[in-house]
């Protein structure tokens, strides 16, 4: 109860001090865990709000996730958007993000709407002497989820036939030869300069 009180009273003491408005989480949100998620947020008075900010993740139930996690440090408020990779914490409703000052954490900028965490995907890279396979399972309640398996787009030598790979090394020859031939152009022009000053 005392925690609600200190959060609520935070983030009112600070509205008049910052003017973050955070778009995203909000309460229609789901961030999957072990995926990329992101984080918006709007600036009422983007002439001033020229600070850093740290974000905190906690849940209003202290037994699911106890206490503030740090997810994102140094934010610039002009940025408007973050992406941040979201740690392996345990699924469940009601957590939300606090923007807090870098140098004073009681000073909070903003506070998100309760939103989702849930199960994400893990991939997995596994990868030969001839070709590389990532496969990836998903898990939960992502929507149109499913495995995938995928091959290497690159294929090796070993993958290749020979009249295939006598042709990829003409072709990298080739490649090869024009970008020596423009780096010594460039280094050329870049002699020329400094002997001209």
């Amino acid at each position: 109860m005392f925690t609600k009180f200190a959060i609520t009273a935070l983030a009112l003491s600070a509205s008049a001090q910052a003017a973050i408005s955070l778009l995203n989480p909000n309460s229609a949100t789901i961030w999957y865990k072990n995926n990329t998620v992101e984080m918006k947020w709007d600036l009422t008075q983007p002439d001033t709000d020229t600070y850093l900010f740290r974000t905190f993740l906690s849940n209003k139930d202290q037994s699911v996730l106890a206490g503030n996690h740090s997810i994102a440090d140094s934010t610039s408020a002009t940025a408007k958007d973050v992406r941040i990779l979201l740690p392996q914490i345990p699924n469940g409703k009601d957590y939300v993000v606090n923007l807090v000052n870098t140098t004073n954490e009681n000073q909070v900028f903003a506070t998100s709407d309760p939103f989702e965490i849930a199960d994400g995907e893990v991939t997995t890279s596994t990868t030969s002497g001839t070709s590389t396979a990532t496969s990836t399972s998903a898990t939960g309640e992502i929507p149109n989820a499913k495995s995938t398996t995928s091959q290497n787009p690159f294929p090796t030598a070993a993958t290749t036939s020979s009249s295939s790979t006598s042709s990829a090394n003409s072709i990298f020859d080739n490649t090869l030869n024009t970008l020596v031939i423009q780096s010594l152009s460039i280094v050329a022009i870049g002699l020329g300069a400094v002997v001209a000053l």
